[in-house]
């Protein structure tokens, strides 16, 4: 197993260069330390990985993806992720030069929609599964709804059309509190697909595997 260190930075647009190497018939893992541009770990937590490799110019090069990698998180908060083949995918690999990058997508943020509160007048029981808001302009179905400390990020199942300002959740995540009017009640909502980072891309250099005896 190796490891490459790199700085990165999202505003750059440039990925960062790393030659690897690959012995035919043997696992490949290869271990990527990021830090930020103030020499911080980079904290990867939420994001998702993928990346391929395909030949290189030359001889036999091709548009076609030789592999595929597993890509992993050894510990997203520290900036570290992996890239793998097992031994049956590198024993596959003709030997030469490859080319292969690594994307990475971000996490999914979310977005405050609505800070509000549970309607006076309406008080919300035990067990309750819906809710008399004091407003939900801009609120759908899907969207994430804390109330104060009793129910926090649960889905928006429903909202009534005929009662105003009402909202239902699912019945598993019913508050075992009393929930009094005025408490505080905030909608977010994940965001939209993100950008996708080439954050990693090189070389590999491949070797053909040797039978051994046992």
């Amino acid at each position: 197993m190796s490891t490459k260190n790199f700085t990165f930075d999202p505003e750059s647009g440039v990925p960062n260069a790393a030659d690897l190497v690959v012995y035919g018939g043997a696992n490949f893992k290869n271990t990527f330390n990021v830090t930020n541009t103030s020499n911080e770990n980079y904290d990867l937590t939420g994001w998702s990985g993928s990346a391929q490799l395909q030949k290189s110019a030359g001889i036999g090069a091709t548009t076609i993806p030789a592999d595929t990698f597993t890509v992993g998180f050894t510990s997203a908060y520290d900036g570290q992720f992996y890239i793998s083949l097992g031994s049956t995918q590198t024993r596959d690999l003709p030997a030469g030069r490859y080319e292969y990058n690594v994307l990475m997508t971000p996490s999914k943020e979310s977005t405050a929609v609505l800070d509000t509160s549970i309607a006076v007048g309406a008080t919300a029981g035990i067990g309750t599964t819906e809710f008399t808001i004091n407003k939900i302009a801009g609120v759908a179905i899907g969207d994430s709804v804390s109330v104060g400390a009793a129910i926090t990020t649960v889905s928006v199942v429903g909202i009534a059309t005929t009662i105003a300002n009402k909202i239902q959740i699912g019945a598993a995540h019913t508050s075992p509190l009393e929930i009094l009017p005025g408490t505080g009640v905030t909608f977010t909502r994940v965001g939209s697909a993100t950008t996708i980072y080439s954050m990693v891309n090189g070389n590999i250099l491949v070797y053909a595997g040797i039978a051994s005896a046992p």
